[in-house]
């Protein structure tokens, strides 16, 4: 509290000595920005003492070199409590920022520290100056207000980083390169700022934005905030000194020194607004390795296959792990179509789910496709994909993560066929013929249909055994099938109930090859131990056509199947 109650003093005298002209309030007020500094980085609780000891200096100076000591006590209140506001106004709304990080900070920044607080310091302390001096008060309410605020939006960045730690660290995570770099860049600026405010013969204003724009580029936050104090102070001393291309003004020291503020109040808000934009795009850079590495190491450690896709369909990258499940080289599949991952079959669902997730960038979208492999073979793979998303919103391409369910497939495929047959004869069953027939008659064509029931079945089973009509029921499978044409489906519907699906087949080739069929079991002889089973078949047979409803046709089979029965058995009927 010694040390910046001492430093506070040291800047408010050098300001009030060498700023304050014709005994008004003076032109350039940094100690403020300390005092803000310093409260920034403390809690509001322990802020009492330091404004305790900058409010004694600011006593002490106003009483010795200031207004005198009527008007020392309400001047240093005033002074403190612009300093308070300013950090009120951080804490509040840009606490956990770092300084000069963001155009977030930046914002609260200007508004709080070099609007806000010194507008209502320059109210209450103009104001009272102006009394005091019997000036006008919006000349003197303006020119503490410009003194103020520029004295704490160009110093205190430097005061933060240096009360915060912050440069510190910067620089002893600097190599000595990099070290080297910005000291550098530090006596570049302050060289070129001497040289355009030491003479006064060539308007040379702009000549110092040029290394301060390569310190920012260069150099961070730190030789930033340092550029903008050291233009403010050879420019401010020079000047003060009669120097520099403002001296070329034919107007009084005061108006050359506001001219003198608002160069300077221009060239930080060109430059905070450009080292915020670095900064973030520096983090994001950082960020952007990071998860680069991340990504590296998931890619060349996982099974499955990560690609990015452009918008125009092509491979921009292929992981390492597709050699191992396809036996392509991925840098061999770089800008190609990504239909050179699917099988022809599939591209274009796949096409169509990569244009949907373009479409719908927020969601996730999944596809299952074919893939050939180098051998020839082709391998069953489903992969998520996701857009991706540059700052603005619009979608650059798609990622995507490609898993083999080949194994899956399979299984899914043989429980698939365990729904649809019958575990007894290996015939599909009622679900099976079901979908067979709605695909043939929803495809298009004509046909027939014929129903078969094995004749005093029951007797079967209780003469011989359920193992002995087991057995029976497994042999007219196997003569089914063996009578039947290549094309044909034959399928077990439950208990000694069969079904031919005949596509293609006229009513009279229906009939010839369903009496092949009866026949056939007729003289067929199936023996258990030493019993000889033999057993006949009732059928019926009714034609299809186009689209005709499925349970049509079957219940016009089972009408002749009925008709078959009530004349005898071991015949065919035909439906109406």
């Amino acid at each position: 509290m010694v040390l910046l109650g001492g430093g506070y003093f040291i800047l408010s005298a050098a300001t009030i000595w060498l700023t304050r002209f014709d005994g008004g309030v003076a032109f350039l007020w940094i100690a403020t920005a300390l005092l803000t500094a310093r409260l920034t980085t403390l809690p509001v609780r322990r802020w009492p003492i330091p404004i305790a000891a900058c409010l004694v200096a600011s006593v002490l100076t106003t009483s010795i070199w200031g207004f005198g000591p009527s008007l020392a006590g309400p001047l240093a209140i005033i002074n403190v409590m612009e300093a308070a506001i300013g950090a009120w106004l951080l804490h509040r709304f840009a606490r956990q920022q770092a300084v000069l990080d963001s155009h977030g900070w930046l914002i609260v920044f200007v508004a709080g520290t070099g609007i806000v607080a010194p507008l209502i310091s320059a109210v209450l302390g103009g104001g009272l100056a102006a009394a005091i001096m019997s000036q006008p008060f919006l000349r003197s309410a303006l020119q503490w207000y410009s003194g103020h605020a520029l004295g704490t939006l160009a110093f205190m960045p430097i005061f933060m980083l240096v009360l915060r730690g912050d440069a510190a660290r910067l620089i002893t995570r600097m190599d000595r390169a990099k070290l080297i770099e910005l000291l550098a860049l530090v006596i570049l600026v302050a060289l070129v700022s001497f040289i355009t405010f030491v003479q006064d013969h060539l308007p040379l204003l702009f000549l110092p934005m040029l290394p301060i724009v390569l310190a920012t580029f260069r150099g961070g936050p730190l030789s930033t905030a340092a550029s903008i104090v050291i233009l403010a102070l050879i420019g401010g001393a020079l000047t003060l000194d009669g120097h520099g291309p403002i001296g070329l003004l034919n107007a009084p020291i005061g108006a050359k020194m506001q001219f003198l503020q608002l160069y300077i109040a221009c060239t930080m808000l060109t430059i905070l607004p450009a080292n915020a934009e670095l900064q973030q795009r520096a983090d994001l850079f950082s960020r952007l390795r990071e998860s680069e590495a991340r990504y590296r190491v998931l890619t060349e450690n996982t099974t499955d296959i990560v690609v990015n896709i452009d918008l125009e369909g092509r491979l921009r990258f292929v992981s390492a792990s597709i050699r191992q499940l396809s036996g392509r080289e991925p840098e061999a599949l770089i800008g190609k179509p990504m239909s050179a991952l699917l099988h022809d079959r599939d591209i274009a669902r796949a096409t169509a789910s990569f244009h949907q997730t373009i479409a719908e960038p927020d969601t996730v979208t999944i596809v299952e496709f074919r893939g050939p492999q180098i051998n020839g073979e082709a391998r069953w793979f489903e992969t998520h994909s996701r857009a991706v998303v540059d700052h603005e919103g619009n979608v650059t391409g798609v990622v995507s993560a490609i898993r083999d369910i080949t194994l899956r497939k399979a299984h899914e495929e043989r429980l698939t066929r365990a729904a649809l047959t019958d575990p007894l004869t290996g015939l599909i069953n009622r679900r099976g013929l079901d979908e067979e027939l709605a695909k043939r008659l929803t495809a298009g064509g004509a046909g027939c249909v014929a129903l078969f029931d094995l004749d005093h079945f029951k007797h079967v089973n209780d003469t011989y055994g359920h193992a002995a009509g087991d057995e029976v029921l497994r042999r007219f499978a196997a003569l089914a099938r063996s009578s039947v044409r290549d094309q044909d489906v034959v399928a077990r519907l439950g208990g000694e109930e069969f079904a031919v699906v005949l596509p293609e087949a006229t009513i009279d080739q229906a009939r010839l090859v369903c009496d092949r069929v009866r026949r056939a079991v007729g003289e067929a002889r199936v023996r258990i131990d030493d019993r000889t089973i033999s057993v006949t078949v009732s059928g019926g047979v009714a034609s299809y056509r186009n689209y005709q409803p499925a349970g049509d046709v079957l219940r016009a089979a089972d009408r002749a199947l009925y008709r078959a029965k009530n004349a005898g058995r071991d015949q065919l009927a035909l439906a109406a």
